[in-house]
C-alpha cells in the first residue's frame, strides 16, 4: 500500500509539469525544465496585488522566478523531493487540497438533504432541548448504598430549589459521564432519550430542573437550558457537511461517483470504480489547472525552503567563525544610522537606591548587572529593570520612551506606579564597540551574504533562458 500511494505521489509530482496543456506557450526554460505562461502567471496572481504596470515589472518578477526555480532543482538534485520526510509532508498538503475536486458534489448534497430530512423526522414536533443531568449512580448493590445514593440526589434537589447552581452541584455530586461539563449533555431530540427521561425533560420550561426521580435504577435530576426547533437546512448545512467529512462510506461514495464521472469525460479504460478513483488521484492536476497550480506552489515552496534551510538559515546560526568574518571584513555594513544606548533602564522605590545601584554596578560589564542588582530586591522590591532589544541592552531612539527622554531629550513618560524614580545606567554611542552590540543586524547580514553567494553558484551551474516575446504577452492590453 506505501508503494502504490508513493507511485500515486510521483505521477501527480510529474503531472505538475503537464498542468496547463493546450495553447500555452513557454516563458522561460530554468535548468532544461520549461515554464509554460499559465504557470509564470499564477505566480504573478498571487504577488501582484495591483497588477502589471510594465515591462520592467514583468522582468524583475522572471528573474525572481528564476532565482526560486534554480533554488528548486538544487533542491531536486540534491535528492530531498524523494525523502520519506518531504513525500509524507507534500503528500499531507497535497491529499488535503486535492479531495474538493475528488468528491460528487451533487451526489453529497443529495446526502445532506436525505440526513436533514431525517433529523427533522426524528426531532418531531417538540423540537430540542439542551439537557442537564446530575445522576448519583449507586457504587455496589447494598440497600445502605442505595439509600445513600437517593439521600444525597434529596439534599442536592433542596439546594437547588433554594437556588443553588445546577453546574456546580453536578461537578462535585455526580458520578456520570456529564460531571467534568457540570452536568451539560446537548442539545437532544426526545427520539434521542429513554421514554420517562424524554417525558420529564420535555415537560421542563427553560432554566427549570425535575424533582428526583429513578431511571434504569439511578437517582437523577434534569434540568433543561434551553428549547429550540433545528432550524431550516441552509442553518445546519455546514454541520452537516462536518459531520460527512467523517462519515468513510459516504466520502468514499462521492469520490467513486466523481471518478466514474472523470472516466467517462476523458475516455480512461477502467475496470471498476477503485481504479477509477487512483486513475483519478494520479491525473488531477492535469484535469484541473487550478489544482495544479496548487499542488506545484505548496511543492515547489516545500523544496525551497528545506534547501534554503540547509544553505543558509542552518549555516547562518551556526557559522559563527563566518559571521566574525564578515563583520571585521565590512564594517561599513554595521555603522549605526543614528545613536544609540548601551545601558539598562531603572525603576526605583527612592533616589537613593539607584545611587547604590549606579555605585555596585560601576565597573562590572554589562552582562553582569542584572545578577547584582537582583541583590537589591532580597527581602522586599526596590527595584524594576528594563533592557534592550538583545543581551547587551541596546537601545534606539523611539524604541523606550523612558530612555528617549532621558538619553536623547525626546518625548515625555509617566512614572512608573510604586516605582517612581526613573533613571538609566549605561552610555551613548555612534558606533558598535563589539560584535555583540550588531548580533541581530549581523545574523540579517550573513544571512544576505550566504543567501548571495548561493545564488551566484547557482547561476553558474544551471542555464536559463526567458522569452522576453512571452513575456510581452502578459502586459494588459491598452
Amino acid at each position: 500500500m506505501v508503494r502504490k500511494c508513493l507511485s500515486l505521489l510521483a505521477l501527480a509530482v510529474l503531472s505538475l509539469s503537464a498542468v496547463a496543456g493546450g495553447d500555452d506557450p513557454v516563458v522561460m526554460t530554468v535548468a532544461g525544465n520549461d515554464i509554460p505562461q499559465s504557470e509564470f502567471e499564477y505566480f504573478l496572481n498571487k504577488n501582484l496585488e495591483d497588477g502589471i504596470d510594465g515591462m520592467k515589472t514583468l522582468k524583475e518578477y522572471a528573474d525572481l522566478y528564476v532565482d526560486f526555480k534554480m533554488k528548486v532543482q538544487s533542491a531536486v538534485d540534491a535528492g530531498i523531493d524523494t525523502t520519506e520526510a518531504f513525500l509524507a509532508e507534500y503528500r499531507e498538503y497535497r491529499d488535503m487540497q486535492a479531495l474538493p475536486y475528488m468528491l460528487d458534489s451533487a451526489f453529497l448534497e443529495s446526502v445532506a438533504h436525505g440526513s436533514y430530512e431525517e433529523s427533522v423526522r426524528e426531532i418531531g414536533p417538540d423540537g430540542l432541548i439542551y439537557l442537564c443531568v446530575i445522576s448519583v449512580a449507586p457504587e455496589n448493590s447494598s440497600e445502605a448504598e442505595w439509600n445513600r445514593c437517593v439521600s444525597l440526589v434529596d439534599s442536592i434537589h433542596t439546594v437547588l430549589a433554594a437556588g443553588g447552581n445546577f453546574n456546580e452541584m453536578a461537578r462535585r455530586y455526580s458520578n456520570d459521564s456529564y460531571a467534568q461539563r457540570g452536568g451539560e449533555v446537548a442539545w437532544m431530540a426526545r427520539s434521542q432519550l429513554p421514554d420517562d427521561i424524554g417525558g420529564i425533560a420535555f415537560s421542563l420550561e427553560n432554566g427549570t430542573f425535575s424533582r428526583p426521580f429513578i431511571s434504569e435504577g439511578v437517582p437523577m435530576i434534569v434540568g433543561v437550558m434551553g428549547h429550540r426547533d433545528l432550524g431550516t437546512y441552509e442553518e445546519n448545512r455546514d454541520g452537516i457537511y462536518e459531520w460527512m467529512q467523517g462519515e468513510l462510506p459516504i466520502m468514499n461514495e462521492a469520490k467513486r461517483r466523481k471518478a466514474m464521472e472523470y472516466a467517462e469525460t476523458y475516455g480512461w479504460d477502467v475496470t471498476d470504480q477503485d481504479s477509477a478513483v487512483m486513475i483519478m488521484d494520479s491525473r488531477l492536476e492535469q484535469i484541473i489547472p487550478e489544482f495544479g497550480h496548487v499542488s506545484r506552489e505548496y511543492h515547489d515552496g516545500l523544496l525551497m525552503f528545506e534547501v534554503s534551510n540547509r544553505e543558509v538559515w542552518d549555516k547562518a546560526s551556526n557559522d559563527r567563525e563566518g559571521m566574525e568574518k564578515l563583520y571585521y571584513d565590512n564594517p561599513k555594513l554595521f555603522r549605526f544610522d543614528e545613536p544609540r544606548f548601551k545601558g539598562m533602564v531603572f525603576f526605583c522605590k527612592d533616589e537613593d537606591v539607584f545611587h547604590q545601584i549606579e555605585s555596585a554596578v560601576d565597573g562590572l560589564p554589562i552582562d553582569q548587572w542584572a545578577d547584582t542588582i537582583v541583590t537589591f530586591n532580597r527581602g522586599k522590591s526596590l527595584v524594576r529593570v528594563m533592557r534592550g532589544s538583545n543581551e547587551t541592552g541596546l537601545f534606539r531612539k523611539g524604541q523606550n520612551v523612558y530612555v528617549d527622554k532621558l538619553v536623547f531629550g525626546e518625548g515625555e513618560f509617566q512614572p512608573m506606579p510604586n516605582f517612581p524614580y526613573a533613571n538609566v545606567i549605561g552610555k551613548k554611542l555612534s558606533a558598535p564597540e563589539s560584535i555583540r552590540d550588531v548580533a541581530p543586524e549581523l545574523s540579517e547580514k550573513y544571512q544576505e551574504y550566504l543567501e548571495s553567494e548561493w545564488l551566484k553558484r547557482l547561476h553558474g551551474q544551471y542555464k536559463y533562458k526567458i522569452d522576453k516575446k512571452a513575456l510581452k504577452r502578459l502586459l494588459p492590453k491598452k
